[in-house]
Order: structure tokens, then C-alpha cells, then sequence
């Protein structure tokens, strides 16, 4: 089936967007005028444009890495928005750090309902959460690493123990090169 213009530039998109024979069939019949793709017409439009599809598709990636919060700054915005509006929430009239809780005890004419409060537990630990997030995005969150071999600290290991395990893991590789080649 030959395609007109506009199924033309809609079948490139799709390709650029790495979708599948199948995808692109079912996106297809969606499209007014509808239209099939073979795959040897998907092969021929993959082999003549690649150089242009390969440009657009690192022009998108390059957008998508440089706008919204793909950006530091801008997810470091929405986060503070988050937290001011939790902090408003939970400092605001009345304060929310307790919550009223309802609860029935007994049944019929002996039933008696009974209010007390919750610590906000779960609120508070959602927005000390959100500080956290901030915190890590501006790279104020050192993540502490443990070097650690079999539970033992490497530092800790006498040079001859470090010289033996590295021998045992160069050992390793190399039966297992041995392996691959056959």
C-alpha cells in the first residue's frame, strides 16, 4: 500500500519513537485515513532515513535532558512547593501534629462512642521525606559507603590475605575466558 504525506510523516514519527511493527499497525488504524504497514515498507523507512531519525531522536533526548524535571532546579522547586505546602498543613489552624479519632465501644444500648487524637505520625514522616529529597538533590546527603569484603573491612585484611584473594579472582576469570571460548 502506498502511503500518502501525512501517513508518511506519521509512520516516521512512530519509528523514531522506536515502536515495533505491531505498535505501529495499531497506531495506524487510529489514524484517519487509517493505513497498514508491512514489514518490509517499516525495514525500507528504518534503512532510507536512519541518519534523520537517529538526529531527531537525539534532538528529543537532548530536550527531554535539558526541560521540566529532568532539570536540578526544577525538581528542587516542586519540592519545596511540596514541603511548604505540607508545612502550612500541619503548623496551620488547628494544627494537624494531632488527630481526632473516633471509636465505638459496646454494642446496643450499652454503646458508647469515644473520641480521642493520633500523634501524625505518618504526615510528618512524609514531610521530613520530602526534606530529605531536598537535601539529597542539593547534595547535602552524603551517602556513607562500606568497603567491605565477606564482612570484613578491606582495609582490615593483611596485604597477603589481599594478594591471595585477588590471585583466586584472576584464577576465576581465567577458567571462566577458558569456558567462553569453547
Amino acid at each position: 500500500m502506498k502511503l500518502r504525506k501525512k501517513q508518511r510523516e506519521y509512520l516516521l514519527q512512530l519509528v523514531a519513537e522506536g515502536l515495533g511493527l505491531s505498535e505501529i499497525n495499531e497506531k495506524a488504524t487510529k489514524f484517519r485515513p487509517r493505513f497498514k504497514v508491512t514489514s518490509q515498507q517499516l525495514d525500507y523507512y528504518r534503512q532510507s532515513r536512519a541518519l534523520a531519525l537517529e538526529t531527531v531522536q537525539e534532538a528529543n533526548d537532548s530536550d527531554a535532558l535539558k526541560t521540566g524535571l529532568a532539570l536540578k532546579e526544577e525538581r528542587v522547586k516542586a519540592l519545596k512547593t511540596l514541603a511548604d505546602k505540607m508545612l502550612g498543613e500541619l503548623t496551620g489552624e488547628p494544627e494537624k501534629w494531632w488527630l481526632p479519632q473516633v471509636k465505638g465501644i459496646g454494642q446496643g444500648p450499652n454503646f458508647e462512642r469515644v473520641t480521642y487524637f493520633e500523634f501524625n505520625k505518618s504526615e510528618l514522616e512524609t514531610f521530613r521525606g520530602v526534606l530529605d529529597d531536598i537535601a539529597a538533590e542539593l547534595g547535602d546527603r552524603l551517602k556513607k559507603i562500606d568497603m567491605t569484603s565477606g564482612g570484613e573491612k578491606i582495609q582490615s585484611l593483611p596485604p597477603e590475605q589481599i594478594a591471595q584473594r585477588v590471585a583466586a579472582l584472576m584464577e576465576l576469570a581465567k577458567k571462566r575466558k577458558e569456558n567462553d571460548g569453547h
